[in-house]
């Protein structure tokens, strides 16, 4: 079956498409990276005598590099084949099919926003999803290179739950392009910009995701939209950031900057659990329930300490 015919797009179209989004990501991302890289070394340069020098990298950064590497490599070779295979399945057994044109991009933009909330908020509120995805949360800094540090196991449950979003209709290339806009999550990783006004209640940015970053209780599960707040709105998950300092990680500290340590850290505490809960529904909810909710062998908790004293605090914005 020619899906690209359902679609209303030609194989060309597709091409085009790909290789503009590939190559305007790239263009952004290097000159993103360029400033980074120029505002560090000018920082490290002029901070260099002083009883407060900043350093050139942050600590994590070669971690979150092995890490981001890892995770391409993986989601390049079986990350979009299976999600794409999970679009086709669940588009051959419907009987729906939603054009794909200038009058429907909207509704193509705002399932793919759908659908990167609920595999998102899974990822939080399911704990062997959680592991995989604490991964990404557990550094102390949230800065450019944050943005670097990727789970490797994401697709697996992302192709799961876009089976019912092909299934209400949405043709696979289409939906699976329009869902790429996440990559814009990429410059939204930096405390150099604060809060944003009107901006910040119904897009994502650096002021309200820097809070989907924080350990603070009440700033813990929030904001999980992709490029806007809509349905964090909706479904009452979306905040903003009080007077109080926002610590950044995740409640259980790393503290390593091995990037084997740091992608095994919270599946190893859910194998304790695991193998120690008593009898076969503690086990289950070991597995899938929610993190901090489950049996655990140790209920120690190191939270991430306090922001440095000369980090800017984000504030909510008026």
């Amino acid at each position: 079956m020619d899906w690209t015919g359902i679609a209303g797009i030609s194989q060309d179209d597709i091409a085009e498409f790909i290789k503009f989004w590939a190559q305007g990501t790239a263009a952004i991302l290097g000159l993103v990276l360029a400033a980074e890289i120029l505002l560090r070394v000018s920082g490290w340069w002029t901070h260099r005598s002083t009883d407060n020098p900043r350093p050139l990298m942050p600590r994590d950064a070669p971690a979150n590099f092995v890490l981001f590497l890892h995770a391409i490599l993986i989601d390049g070779i079986w990350g979009n084949g299976l999600i794409l295979a999970g679009l086709y399945f669940g588009a051959r057994i419907s009987h729906w099919h939603i054009p794909f044109n200038l009058y429907t991009l909207p509704l193509y933009f705002l399932a793919g926003e759908f659908w990167h909330y609920i595999y998102h908020r899974m990822g939080h509120e399911v704990r062997i999803l959680w592991a995989d995805h604490s991964i990404h949360h557990s550094s102390r800094d949230y800065e450019f290179f944050t943005s670097w540090r990727l789970p490797p196991g994401t697709f697996v449950y992302k192709a799961f739950t876009v089976i019912p979003m092909a299934m209400l209709g949405f043709a696979p290339i289409p939906f699976l392009l329009m869902s790429k806009g996440i990559s814009f999550q990429t410059f939204i990783h930096t405390r150099r910009i604060g809060s944003m006004g009107w901006f910040d209640k119904f897009f994502c940015s650096p002021a309200n995701h820097s809070i989907h970053h924080a350990c603070n209780p009440q700033y813990i599960d929030k904001n999980y939209g992709g490029m806007t707040m809509i349905f964090d709105q909706l479904l009452g998950t979306f905040i903003l950031a009080g007077e109080e300092k926002v610590k950044f990680g995740i409640t259980r500290d790393v503290n390593s900057h091995d990037p084997f340590v740091i992608w095994a850290f919270e599946f190893k505490h859910l194998l304790v659990d695991f193998a120690k809960a008593p009898g076969l529904a503690q086990k289950v909810r070991v597995l899938f329930g929610k993190p901090g909710e489950t049996f655990s062998a140790s209920k120690s908790k190191v939270a991430a300490p306090d922001v440095a004293a000369d980090d800017p605090i984000l504030v909510a914005a008026e």
